[in-house]
């Protein structure tokens, strides 16, 4: 056996046929631990390249596959539904039966000033101060006039004193008015007017109506008839037309709800001038966005730098806020006229007019869709009686322009451009080119309002978990408040929200339940959650089939100690660059240094600081694991942290995690070279030196400082902090470490 085991040891790989001791020949054996001779292309080499060619193509098409699919998906809603089947966006319904606005019919609302009725002093019962500093008329029937107004320190009439002149006459007992100084800047008017049938359960629920004027300062008037807020604009006075009619129980006998009406209106501290900050600069007037955070914080309360409404005042529970905003705009051109701008024109040209029904709130927070349909099947309601002129309403006249978002018809001329072009090369109609485009458009607007905003002004109610819009107008036209003439579509718009108040009067909606998670292309038309989740799971795909592919497939050993020491200085660097924004912002914001430098250079040290801490750690992992160990593992902890950041995203706040999703998934699963293109990159040094500067040039470019803020967020906000920052970090550390 020693023998036989010696000549085996002797022998070549293929060694020659030997002779045994016995006469029999043995077949040769090959050698154990010779080295073996070079595999032919044909039989070996072949066979494994094409294994890895296979691997990377299902594993690129695997990442890149799903995500357009999820934007051609996104891109189709507003013309076909995948889950109904149908080819066609979901139109309007109304999820409640009680709130069903199709049973009846409103009077049209007067288009002509009234003077108010001559005073009455049997109708004078003096006004007291509140426990809350407020100026309240005692027994809701009292007469002031504009002598007496300013004899108490209030710069200009008010919404109350427009009321208690046309009371007894016009204005029912039923409406109580309160003055109220929130703050020591925000002062509002509030109209209350109770259930003429008393409340139907014991907890009488509530509808608000704020209302106010955008883009101008309100008019200093001489004392006029009518008093100065209800000649100030066509809506205001259209707001009191309102408000007799809800207050007199023959006019609308069907009222079951509170109804409050708020208008904002001079601190009394302040009268007709401006308080001053200690350096001398004015205090600019509230928005509307302050004054309906500070009615909802005034009523509900908890807040300490906010003084409460009387509690007799706010037994109701508000179930609805509608907040009508008149946008003054030029007769020209289109655009919103500021403090300095001249009146407009008199005449009321070829400028169409426009309604806003936003429902966008922070944070994605959205209103019960039945609401925003009501309110625009309101709009689409015709006035009662036989005799109609479709030239004054605002959606039957056809000189109307209604949306749902913010951005006016600019947003739309571009997409409806950009289509056409690719319409002509297409060969397609142009009718429904046109009719997409405007739709996909409003879907745009739509979730880039929710993104990135502006705030609209009723999303103080929506955080307090009160179904809210915001309704607005853009009616070009005379300004000039000496006018008797109220605009067609002002009277209008009093009618349909008096027409929505009824639709909503009918209904009890402590238990109502409808979607409250969607997207609106326009606003007869939603896309529902259940709807768009679907394309955002297949653009955040990619993530998770790289991770899923570098742990099953590619990594063999995870450095976990290198991952830990880069997400380690990730996270530390990431809090330290929020705290120097939050401090930037609350003391720095008027030194131009402070808001110009320091949050740049707080991100390049930061940059500087995630990349040399992974070379250093690299280098020190270079023994021990080589560098595709060190990259792949990186590049499944930011796909990794990728995927949970954005799946509660999505989830609560699609509009904002989809793009964020449709951003970063590419960046961190898709755009992977594979390990034959990075090695012949890394041999050339000029090819090498070239993707270093156009990977710093990109990472500069969509840096938070230069990319984010303030160019699309106003302000480094939760995301920009807690997820865009993290990512961008990782994705500096993949690039360059």
């Amino acid at each position: 056996m020693a023998a036989i085991v010696a000549a085996d040891d002797d022998r070549g790989y293929y060694g020659p046929k030997r002779q045994r001791d016995d006469g029999e020949q043995r077949p040769p054996v090959p050698r154990r631990n010779a080295p073996s001779a070079p595999p032919s292309s044909s039989s070996s080499s072949s066979p494994q390249r094409r294994s890895s060619g296979t691997t990377t193509f299902v594993v690129l098409l695997a990442t890149t596959l799903p995500y357009f699919v999820g934007l051609l998906w996104t891109a189709s809603h507003p013309v076909m539904s995948v889950i109904t089947g149908e080819f066609k966006c979901r139109g309007m319904y109304v999820d409640e039966n009680g709130l069903d606005v199709h049973r009846h019919r409103v009077v049209a609302h007067p288009l002509e000033r009234r003077p108010p009725p001559p005073p009455s002093s049997s109708w004078w019962e003096g006004e007291g101060e509140g426990e809350d500093g407020g100026r309240r008329r005692a027994g809701a029937t009292t007469t002031t006039t504009t002598s007496a107004a300013a004899a108490r320190g209030i710069g200009h009439d008010g919404l109350c004193d427009a009321v208690d002149r046309r009371r007894p006459t016009t204005v029912s007992t039923s409406a109580e008015c309160l003055r109220h100084d929130a703050t020591r800047t925000i002062s509002f008017d509030v109209v209350r007017i109770s259930p003429s049938i008393g409340p139907i359960i014991e907890t009488t629920e509530a509808v608000v109506l704020v209302v106010g004027v955008v883009g101008g300062e309100e008019e200093e008037e001489e004392e006029s008839d009518g008093g100065g807020w209800y000649d100030i604009s066509d809506l205001n006075a259209s707001v009191m037309h309102l408000i007799e009619r809800l207050s007199n129980g023959g006019d609308c006998p069907w009222l079951s709800k509170a109804v409050f009406v708020v208008s904002p209106t001079a601190p009394a501290a302040r009268g007709r001038q401006r308080l001053t900050r200690p350096n001398n600069a004015t205090f600019p007037p509230p928005s509307l966005v302050d004054v309906v955070d500070a009615f909802v914080s005034s009523y509900l309360g908890g807040d300490a730098d906010v003084r409460q409404l009387p509690p007799d005042f706010t037994y109701a529970t508000i179930r609805s806020l509608l907040v009508l905003s008149d946008v003054i705009i030029d007769d020209v051109g289109g655009t919103t006229i500021d403090e300095t701008s001249p009146p407009s024109s008199s005449v009321v040209g070829d400028t169409r007019s426009e309604v806003r029904i936003l429902p966008q709130g922070t944070g994605g927070a959205l209103p019960n869709l039945d609401l925003v349909f009501a309110t625009y099947m309101s709009l689409q309601s015709y006035p009662a009686g036989n005799k109609f002129e479709a030239s004054k309403s605002m959606y039957h006249g056809g000189k109307t322009d209604f949306r749902s978002h913010p951005f006016g018809g600019a947003l739309e001329e571009r997409v409806v451009g950009a289509m056409r072009r690719v319409a002509d090369v297409l060969g397609l109609k142009h009718s429904f080119v046109e009719e997409y485009s405007k739709d996909l458009a409003g879907l745009f607007g739509f979730v880039a309002a929710m993104a990135i905003g502006p705030p609209q002004p009723h999303s103080s109610a929506l955080r307090h978990g009160i179904d809210a819009l915001t309704v607005e107008v853009r009616v070009p036209g005379d300004r000039n408040s000496r006018s008797t003439s109220i605009h067609p579509h002002y009277a209008d718009l009093t009618r349909c929200v008096e027409h929505l108040l009824r639709s909503i009067s009918n209904l009890h909606e402590r238990l109502h339940h409808s979607i409250a998670q969607y997207t609106m292309p326009s606003p007869s038309k939603f896309v529902s959650h259940g709807e768009y989740i679907y394309p955002a799971i297949l653009v955040s795909l990619p993530m998770v089939v790289r991770a899923s592919t570098l742990a099953l497939m590619d990594l063999r050993r995870f450095q976990f100690l290198h991952v830990g020491v880069v997400l380690t200085t990730v996270c530390m660097t990431s809090v330290a660059v929020g705290l120097v924004a939050i401090s930037t912002n609350a003391r720095w914001s008027e030194k131009g240094f402070a808001s110009e430098f320091m949050l740049p250079i707080a991100f390049i040290c930061a940059y500087a600081l995630v990349v040399y801490v992974a070379r250093r750690d690299r280098s020190k992992l270079q023994k021990v694991a080589d560098s595709t160990e060190t990259q792949g593992s990186l590049r499944f902890a930011a796909c990794l942290v990728g995927i949970y950041l954005h799946a509660p995203l999505l989830l609560a706040n699609y509009s904002l995690g989809f793009p964020s999703s449709a951003f970063w998934s590419p960046l961190l699963a898709t755009l992977v070279l594979p390990p034959w293109m990075h090695a012949y990159l890394s041999a050339d040094k000029v090819l090498s030196s070239l993707a270093t500067v156009v990977k710093g040039a990109f990472l500069l470019a969509t840096a938070p400082p230069i990319f984010l803020v303030p160019g699309i967020f106003h302000s480094y906000t939760v995301y920009v902090s807690c997820v865009y920052t993290p990512l961008h970090l990782l994705l500096a550390v993949l690039w360059l470490a």
